[in-house]
């Protein structure tokens, strides 16, 4: 199993996981298939209760208990990463100690949203929550959605804190990981945020992804990481190619309403999801409907064979 306890970058795809609803709950069996799949379809790791788990529409209880599902349906066969990070530096670390309690493997801490911090303020928010827990962290930037961004600088920064492990850019920006200094590359493992720019990413130097696409067509998904991991070019670009309009059809920031939407006949998973997200509109659906349809053991091909 990857240690996300390690510096050491390794070149793997995390399942970025959609949260299922059924009524007005969470759908913990459908949630525990959808972790079966991933895990039998060769995933790396699973991302809990981020943006596109609808943290935000869950109560700090529903967010332990989508954890505590997830972790007992992995079974410590793969890392469960935690994402804990809100607007308050006081709340991040009662969500990082409570999935410390609840297994979690690593933590997934974002840059605080709508406060909009300077540098320094998101340095001393990263090193409170550092501090505050044993686990190892991610720090995610994701500019479009917080407003707040993380400098090269920065990130030398926090690169000196015990405890920060890794990075994940959601920004999209290649040039970003091109101008990261090699040794700060050797010092946190980078992770894109990205399915569009996952394969260029990766072959510049980074660990991995966080994969929205993984929901859908995890067995492709990591092929090509695996591929890119062995540093079998020429299957992964083939991969990727093959992939590139559920990638397109997904977007750069997947709506979680996209996703379940794909996800609908598998495992009986629900498409609703929570206010003020709404269903996904026909014309994108049709979208990702039609670049499932074309990919073996994807979302489509699981439905046909139940």
């Amino acid at each position: 199993m990857p240690d996300f306890r390690r510096r050491n970058p390794v070149q793997d795809l995390i399942a970025d996981l959609v949260t299922p609803f059924r009524g007005d709950g969470v759908d913990h069996e459908g949630l525990a298939s959808l972790v079966t799949w991933q895990i039998a379809s060769g995933v790396s790791g699973l991302a809990v209760c981020g943006r596109l788990g609808e943290a935000s529409s869950l109560s700090r209880a529903e967010r332990r208990a989508v954890l505590a599902t997830v972790v007992r349906a992995a079974r410590l066969t793969v890392p469960v990463l935690a994402c804990v990070g809100t607007y308050s530096t006081e709340a991040t670390i009662a969500l990082a100690l409570d999935a410390e309690e609840e297994g979690a493997d690593a933590l997934v801490v974002t840059t605080p949203y709508y406060s909009k911090p300077t540098q320094k303020g998101v340095i001393a928010h990263m090193r409170a929550v550092a501090e505050a827990t044993t686990l190892p962290i991610h720090v995610l930037a994701d500019p479009a959605t917080t407003r707040s961004d993380v400098t090269a600088e920065t990130l030398w920064a926090l690169s000196d804190i015990p405890g920060i492990h890794g990075f994940i850019d959601a920004s999209g920006d290649m040039a970003r990981l091109a101008v990261i200094d090699r040794r700060l590359r050797e010092r946190l493992a980078l992770y894109s945020a990205h399915d569009t720019t996952a394969f260029a990413f990766n072959v510049l130097g980074g660990s991995g992804t966080f994969s929205a696409a993984a929901n859908l067509a995890p067995r492709l998904t990591s092929a090509m990481h695996q591929a890119l991991r062995t540093r079998n070019v020429d299957l992964a670009l083939d991969l990727k190619d093959r992939l590139a309009p559920l990638f397109m059809a997904l977007g750069d920031t997947p709506d979680p309403a996209v996703v379940k939407h794909g996800l609908t006949p598998v495992l009986g998973l629900c498409e609703t999801v929570r206010l003020p997200l709404v269903s996904t509109t026909p014309g994108v659906g049709a979208a990702v409907r039609r670049a499932l349809a074309g990919l073996p053991e994807s979302a489509a091909q699981f439905a046909k064979a139940s």
